[in-house]
């Protein structure tokens, strides 16, 4: 048997302790829930991130980011699946973003990164004419952003592990199925 918290959840009142189940949120909905929790250009990114990796980029890579983060969120919260399409999109979410987070959440991919933009001012300041001079700006901008990008995406990285522990492992994919009232097993 699964233990009762991940089942059920139990509140304090006082002395005495209350048992209030609840259905159990979908893992799509768990997956939603730590997206909006997320800064603005962190969901946008993870939304980019999707919009390419899940979604085969297609038209939406002519759309501005919010409707890149509004395409998500209605992947993330269409109504009505069964079990095993949540289950199937909770594990290729975890999958796309696991591959695309994988480069910004080590401290080692981020000096990669900066040692790769601090290389192409060096080569736009010696000829202002070459290929690489052209990404000069976006190289400035990323130097001048990293050191926030990398701790946020730190974080990010605490917060991730923690939800796929709580909520995206085969285990706590199989508790939720076998749990879920509206599309049962």
């Amino acid at each position: 048997m699964p233990p009762l918290d991940n089942v059920i959840q139990f509140h304090r009142a006082g002395s005495t302790q209350k048992l209030i189940a609840n259905q159990p949120k979908t893992p799509l909905q768990v997956i939603r829930n730590w997206f909006e929790k997320q800064d603005e250009e962190i969901r946008r990114e993870i939304a980019g991130m999707a919009t390419l990796l899940l979604f085969g980029g297609g038209r939406l890579l002519d759309c501005g980011s919010e409707e890149w983060c509004e395409h998500l969120r209605r992947w993330l919260n269409e109504a009505g699946l069964p079990n095993h399409t949540v289950i199937g999109r909770a594990l290729t979410f975890r999958t796309c973003f696991e591959y695309f987070a994988e480069s910004r959440f080590s401290e080692s991919a981020w000096n990669r990164s900066e040692k790769a933009a601090l290389e192409i001012l060096l080569d736009a300041e010696r000829d202002p004419n070459c290929d690489t001079a052209r990404l000069a700006p976006i190289a400035q901008k990323m130097l001048d952003t990293l050191p926030t990008r990398r701790s946020r995406w730190i974080e990010l990285r605490k917060s991730w592990r923690e939800l796929v522990r709580a909520h995206l492992t085969a285990g706590a994919l199989r508790v939720w199925s076998a749990t879920d009232k509206n599309h049962g097993p």
